[in-house]
């Protein structure tokens, strides 16, 4: 009894610390790498920064303008005009949750110039919509997808209950 009061009250310092102390941080990180002529593998890494909810999602959505050969579309979640979603396989460890996922991308229309067009990324609890996320573009050019976009991406919030 005395020891599961010890944990609680730790528990509870630890949760107060991170409600005061640390904004909630959203990252998302990008690359692409070519695999074959038209076959490049799409590199994606999500990460919820001193996040204090136990259950975060994120699903990434890929134009239709490309096909992913390695993964199923995910239909569990908001159903977007133009894309296709994917949910990445988020875990928590410690304060963060993270995910990494890999996509084998072809064009669906080989040797058709793709103006460039936004890969979504939506962070959502059991509650709501998180942060969005439409930094990173896909295009084709010839036969080369090209993703344009920074190394990383940031965004931070002040941390709140129910988030």
């Amino acid at each position: 009894m005395f020891l599961q009061f010890k944990f609680n009250a730790l528990y509870g310092i630890v949760f107060l610390e991170n409600l005061n102390f640390h904004d909630r941080t959203y990252y998302v990180k990008m690359n692409l790498v070519p695999a074959d002529e038209a076959v490049h593998l799409l590199h994606v890494e999500t990460i919820v920064h001193h996040s204090l909810g136990s259950d975060y999602f994120a699903n990434v959505y890929i134009p239709d303008s490309y096909q992913v050969v390695n993964k199923e579309p995910y239909v569990g979640t908001e159903a977007i005009q133009g894309y296709r979603a994917y949910k990445m396989n988020m875990k928590r460890k410690y304060r963060d949750v993270l995910s990494i996922e890999s996509f084998i991308l072809v064009p669906s229309i080989p040797g058709k110039n793709i103006p460039s067009a936004p890969i979504l990324i939506h962070f959502e609890n059991m509650k709501q919509r998180l942060h969005d996320d439409e930094t990173y573009k896909l295009s084709i050019v010839g036969k080369n997808i090209r993703l344009e976009g920074p190394k990383m991406v940031e965004a931070t919030y002040p941390q709140k209950l129910g988030m």
